[in-house]
């Protein structure tokens, strides 16, 4: 994923994958205004924060 949003200038994706049957994942696409505001507030406010200190340090290393 690092790969992919750094070919593409993108700071933040949203990805989406599927899990089949049989185990196996499945990436479908990548939406670079994706929305997680429908995740349970713990894990919205963790994004949220992420991504905030990303637009105030978009120097330091996101990995």
């Amino acid at each position: 994923m690092h790969h992919y949003l750094d070919a593409f200038g993108l700071v933040y994706g949203a990805f989406d994958f599927g899990l089949d049957a049989a185990g196996r994942w499945h990436w479908y696409e990548c939406n670079p205004n994706g929305q997680f505001a429908w995740f349970p507030d713990p894990v919205t406010d963790r994004i949220t924060a992420a991504l905030a200190n990303q637009l105030q340090h978009p120097d330091r290393d996101r990995r």
